[in-house]
């Protein structure tokens, strides 16, 4: 009849109807599994110096060892176990622990603030789960405790002047054995309190010695005093430019 399609057509038109529903939905669904293995899964602990679990600590992750900018991903807070769990496609990336007293994510860090301090280097595989875990301090905690436990170490003292001869409060001294040394120094003090006064723990050598007010330094802020540590007990004022 006149205006009836052949059936033999009507076949024809319903099997190219279904392969492109079959292109169209069902091969990026089954394609779906394969997606999902290119991904794996960070997981592990912050823990604090003494071993005991830190929630609301997030884990930042980086694409390059920069990590003063954004992280690329950031961790949900770490429970009550200190627990946290991260999915991150396969690849190359450093990443650090922070916990901190106030709602700001980014910018540097404030006294009682906590960080896992250098950047943890990792390699996500697809399909398996990396388990680390991050020990997270402020500068009180951190001013190299180990170091405070080895006999070798000496230490100096003293106190952070401004050039008007003011004690700087809220700040941290730090050493460097190369000046324009980068990233966290070898060696940190604790914050400062009214008094400016602070101790360092340093193996004896040559180092330079700055000060800073926010943790970590900015790569601005270069050490300018340079001191040879040669004896165990040494009085050292470290003033400001």
């Amino acid at each position: 009849m006149i205006g009836q399609i052949p059936r033999q057509r009507l076949g024809r038109i319903d099997r190219l109807l279904f392969m492109v529903f079959f292109l169209s939905v069902l091969l990026p669904v089954l394609s779906c599994p394969a997606a999902v293995q290119e991904n794996g899964v960070f997981a592990g602990r912050v823990v604090d110096v003494a071993q005991q679990p830190v929630a609301s600590a997030a884990v930042f992750v980086y694409s390059s060892t920069n990590i003063r900018r954004p992280a690329d991903y950031i961790s949900p807070p770490s429970d009550r176990a200190g627990g946290f769990q991260l999915t991150l496609p396969a690849g190359h990336y450093w990443a650090v622990a922070r916990k901190r007293q106030g709602e700001e994510k980014y910018g540097p860090l404030l006294p009682g603030d906590r960080h896992s301090g250098a950047p943890l280097e990792i390699d996500i595989t697809a399909g398996d789960t990396l388990e680390e875990e991050f020990v997270v301090a402020d500068l009180k905690e951190t001013s190299q405790l180990a170091v405070k436990l080895d006999t070798s170490f000496l230490h100096i003292e003293g106190k952070l002047l401004t050039k008007g001869g003011e004690p700087v409060a809220d700040g941290y001294a730090f050493a460097r054995r190369d000046q324009n040394g980068k990233g966290i120094p070898e060696y940190i003090s604790a914050w400062t309190d009214g008094s400016g006064g602070y101790t360092l723990f340093l193996p004896p050598g040559t180092y330079w010695l700055g000060f800073a007010r926010t943790f970590p330094p900015g790569p601005e802020t270069v050490p300018w005093q340079k001191e040879t540590i040669d004896n165990p007990s040494k009085s050292i004022n470290i003033i400001d430019r």
